[in-house]
């Protein structure tokens, strides 16, 4: 009997155990996730499942040098220019107008001269009156700001022409720093008081902005006034205010009558 039961111990021990263990690894998750990570082959589903991927994505080294060429080599293969050709279509710096491609310098000066610092402009001034001393007024502007104001001139109807002005109502002109206001004509009851202002300050009688000024007149009595003038400025030696817009530009077609609001 003793034989019998030290034999059977063990062989009982062994099958529990194993009755136990198995059990483990059936019921248990984790023993199961384990066991499965063993089994995977991790090389294999990067050869067959995921390379090919990568693969679709990406050129290969190979696929890469035949479809764009080294450095250097773009026109053996027709997609860019060579040096030559690049050379022959598109001249360097400073020779465009060798390919008749643009104006020389010549050419340029010629077609495109620089326009009169003088800037001119027309403006008309009229209402009705109902007595003397009615009021009428307009406004001149240069376009451009001069760096100081110019010295403003109003010339009647038939007067003299003043020193800083010259020309005609129909070309009035001035010289540097100078406003001059041709009237070429007046009608009605317009009293003898009518002249220029600084519009700024206001102070009148000859005086102006930098970027323009005022003209006013009086009716001497009751009716229809009109007064139609036209003017010319130049900046002073000084030139433009900083920042103001150059007058040196090229001249307007002909048949067009050069004004500051077409600048």
């Amino acid at each position: 009997m003793s034989s019998r039961r030290s034999i059977r111990r063990p062989l009982v021990a062994l099958l529990v155990g194993g009755l136990v263990g198995g059990g483990l690894m059936a019921v248990t998750p984790a023993g199961a996730e384990v066991s499965n990570a063993v089994a995977t082959s991790w090389k294999k589903v990067w050869k067959k499942e995921l390379k090919p991927l990568a693969d679709q994505r990406y050129y290969t080294k190979k696929n890469s040098d035949t479809r764009y060429q080294p450095k250097g080599s773009y026109e053996t293969a027709g997609s860019g220019y060579t040096k030559v050709e690049t050379d022959t279509k598109y001249q360097p710096k400073g020779s465009y107008a060798l390919t008749g491609s643009s104006y020389t310098k010549g050419e340029s000066d010629g077609k495109y001269l620089p326009r009169p610092a003088v800037i001119r402009g027309a403006l008309g001034i009229g209402g009705q009156s109902t007595g003397v001393n009615d009021y009428f007024s307009g406004s001149i502007s240069f376009g451009v700001q001069f760096a100081s104001a110019p010295q403003a001139h109003y010339i009647r109807l038939g007067a003299a022409v003043p020193a800083g002005c010259s020309g005609t109502p129909q070309a009035p002109d001035a010289q540097p720093g100078h406003l001059c206001v041709f009237e070429s004509y007046a009608g009605g009851p317009i009293g003898t008081n009518r002249d220029t202002c600084a519009a700024s300050v206001p102070v009148c009688f000859g005086k102006a902005d930098p970027w323009g000024a005022a003209v006013f007149m009086y009716a001497s009595g009751a009716g229809q006034v009109e007064s139609y003038l036209s003017w010319a400025a130049r900046p002073p030696a000084a030139g433009l205010a900083a920042g103001s817009r150059e007058t040196t530009l090229a001249q307007p077609p002909a048949g067009v009558t050069e004004s500051p609001s077409t600048r």
